[in-house]
């Protein structure tokens, strides 16, 4: 077997990469991978759907997040570059390619960050710190307006500040986060006990029959599966931060079996208890985590309900801004790196000398979630649009541009084992060549699945969303073709730059111990 050696890098590319400080360790990484994996907003709305939505998350689990997974593992400790899926993508498919797959990557989380998880955080606030969801800041739309983008303002840019701040900063957010939202979901699961058992959920419930999957497959593959599948994402995210562990080819295979395993019943079971302890008549009502909880939170004392109110908003916050902040710390250093290779702007592969931190993707992502939030909520005020729409169509792109970067990522996985075979690997995928067929096959279909109805849903899907169907289409496809384009300008940008450039080229290929010592 041979031992695989770092990319050979230019002079600038390896000056970045010296600012670069060890500082994720196992506990941390599953921390961070829970962060990202975990979408604690998502359960109500996932519920929301029905009794098959449970199958369906093992069945997901099963045929999507175990794959994924495995593959995920070899990846990440046989090429634990800083960068991650661009390293893979590069070494599998060319420079370009994975030019295309790191800015879809890329680009998804800024437009989270300034959609859904702003949304959310207005939401939290106007829910629980002023007791009504519909509120206007102000009396009115303009200042209602203004308000809002304030309250966005500094949700974004907090956010963003995390992804900034060193690592050794930046993970304990990531860890406290996850505390926070395993701290929620069990109190969660407490009041929805106490509910039920309680005599609170009165009406007819879902039975064991219920949950037996239906024939409805435009539901299921419109409203279940892209969800399920977009909240399972997270396993390589760690690895754009892969020159920052301590021992990635250790580490990475343990931490993705933990933090899959924690994931996994982290879901199940806040899903199962909404889904048994509510009565049908309120799972339509169950639009996110904040309608779940109102629901259930109906056990308490008033005067206590309104108290624990105000604290579950500010720490349902918290949770937003350590996943968006986790996301942007992984997918700026992809994006980063990236630009170091020659494939975008020299000027995003700059690292902050003080924080070790890709600082000017950082702000170019803080600055894209801005602006993202402004035109959310100035349509949302001043034209046709309504709130839960723009919700679900940013979340729609989020989840379509993410599956569409993966599905880069999992065709990557094989062709570098027939490129690559001789490279020693810590974890390997087992079944000789089989398994590694199976695994990549099931994960791909998943995504793929997942993106075309994202971007082609069913007309029961569409209608939900109140807009015709060419509306909702240009939603979705015309910012993939924005992207598509500025991904391309980049890339010639990049190419130029470095041309240019007197400090040389960076290779597209693995250099092992062999090919290192033939040329000694």
């Amino acid at each position: 077997m041979l031992e695989p050696q770092p990319l050979v890098l230019s002079e600038a590319a390896q000056k970045e990469k010296r600012k670069l400080r060890k500082e994720l360790s196992l506990f941390f990484m599953v921390c961070f991978t829970l962060t990202a994996m975990i979408n604690i907003d998502t359960l109500g709305a996932v519920s929301s759907q029905g009794g098959q939505v449970f199958p369906w998350l093992l069945i997901t689990a099963l045929t999507f997040l175990i794959p994924y997974g495995l593959l995920t593992a070899e990846l990440g400790s046989t090429f634990p570059e800083e960068g991650g899926i661009y390293v893979w993508c590069k070494l599998a498919g060319g420079r370009f390619f994975a030019a295309i797959a790191s800015i879809f990557y890329w680009v998804s989380n800024p437009l989270w960050v300034g959609g859904t998880l702003a949304v959310t955080t207005i939401a939290a606030l106007k829910t629980f710190w002023f007791g009504n969801s519909d509120l206007l800041f102000g009396g009115s739309k303009v200042s209602d307006a203004i308000v809002e983008i304030l309250i966005a303002l500094i949700f974004i840019w907090f956010t963003t500040w995390s992804a900034i701040v060193s690592l050794r900063i930046g993970k304990w957010f990531s860890t406290i986060g996850i505390i926070l939202k395993l701290s929620l979901l069990g109190l969660f699961v407490i009041l929805a006990l106490a509910f039920f058992f309680g005599g609170k959920a009165s009406g007819a419930h879902l039975s064991w029959g219920d949950l037996l999957p239906t024939t409805n497959l435009g539901l299921i593959f419109s409203s279940i599966i892209p969800v399920l599948v977009f909240n399972w994402a997270g396993f390589e995210l760690q690895n754009g931060a892969g020159e920052e562990m301590f021992e990635p080819q250790r580490d990475v295979p343990r931490s993705l079996l933990r933090a899959g395993v924690i994931g996994v019943l982290a879901y199940a079971i806040p899903i199962l208890v909404i889904l048994l302890a509510l009565p049908k008549n309120q799972l339509s009502n169950v639009g996110g985590f904040l309608d779940a909880y109102q629901a259930v939170a109906s056990v308490l004392p008033t005067p206590v309900a309104t108290a624990l109110g105000w604290l579950i908003a500010l720490a349902l916050i918290l949770t937003l801004a350590s996943a968006g902040g986790t996301w942007l710390m992984g997918a700026d250093r992809t994006y980063a790196v990236t630009a170091l290779d020659g494939a975008a702007p020299l000027i995003l592969g700059r690292f902050s000398a003080r924080f070790g931190t890709p600082l000017a993707t950082n702000l170019l992502s803080g600055t894209v979630a801005t602006v993202a939030m402004v035109a959310a909520i100035l349509v949302t005020a001043f034209g046709s649009g309504e709130l839960s729409t723009l919700f679900s169509l940013v979340l729609g792109f989020t989840i379509s541009t993410t599956a569409l970067s993966y599905a880069f990522i999992f065709i990557s996985y094989l062709i570098l084992r027939y490129k690559y075979p001789e490279v020693e690997r810590p974890y390997r995928v087992p079944g000789g060549m089989v398994g590694p067929w199976i695994v990549t096959l099931l994960a791909l279909a998943s995504v793929l699945v997942t993106a075309y109805f994202t971007l082609v849903p069913t007309d029961e899907t569409v209608s939900g969303y109140q807009i015709s169907r060419l509306t909702y289409e240009l939603t979705q496809l015309l910012p993939i073709a924005i992207v598509l384009v500025v991904a391309v300008v980049f890339y010639l940008w990049g190419r130029f730059e470095q041309q240019r450039s007197t400090l040389g080229s960076v290779s597209g290929e693995l250099v092992t111990d062999e090919a290192a010592s033939s040329t000694n």
